[in-house]
């Protein structure tokens, strides 16, 4: 076997191991906020809420494809529906309260909302004009018939939830 020969398989086993040991990046459903208030509570000299959330990115999905039917010249869901899903982010925030009744101290109102999915479809339209398709029991001729349209209504499904905690 050549040098060259060789100094290929190197360099092609050397490119193998390489792709292999790589790992795909991992794209996150909400890119994290974090909301800087220190430089506010250092000027003002007070307790200031803490804020953090995360941003959610929409994933569209495959959109329903059109349905023929024998009794419609167009095809049925000619506009599509379109699903995009997410999903809502977790958040939390604390406020800092004032020693208001006697007793217990409470410091803060803390607000936790975890993330939950949301799963939305887009409205599509459906539209049939006033004649058929050619019929055989009529030598070929179109039927008259009445137009239709439809409107497929947005959906959207979701789970939100949060906690309220004097502590």
């Amino acid at each position: 076997m050549s040098i060259k020969v060789r100094g290929t398989i190197a360099v092609l086993a050397g490119c193998l191991a390489a792709a292999a040991g790589a790992t795909p990046a991992v794209a996150s459903a909400n890119v994290p906020i974090e909301i800087p208030l220190a430089g506010v509570e250092n000027a003002l000299h007070m307790d200031v809420p803490e804020l953090s959330t995360e941003a959610p990115v929409p994933i569209p999905g495959a959109p329903e494809g059109p349905r023929y039917s024998q009794d419609h010249v167009l095809p049925q869901n000619a506009l599509p529906r379109l699903p995009v899903s997410s999903e809502l982010p977790a958040t939390r925030a604390g406020v800092p309260v004032p020693q208001l009744l006697p007793g217990e101290p409470a410091e803060q109102i803390g607000l936790s909302a975890e993330g939950s999915p949301v799963r939305t479809l887009t409205p599509g339209a459906s539209v049939n004009p006033p004649l058929s398709g050619p019929r055989s029991e009529r030598f070929g001729l179109p039927q008259v018939s009445a137009p239709q349209a439809a409107v497929g209504t947005p959906d959207v499904q979701a789970r939100p939830g949060a906690d309220l905690a004097l502590g």
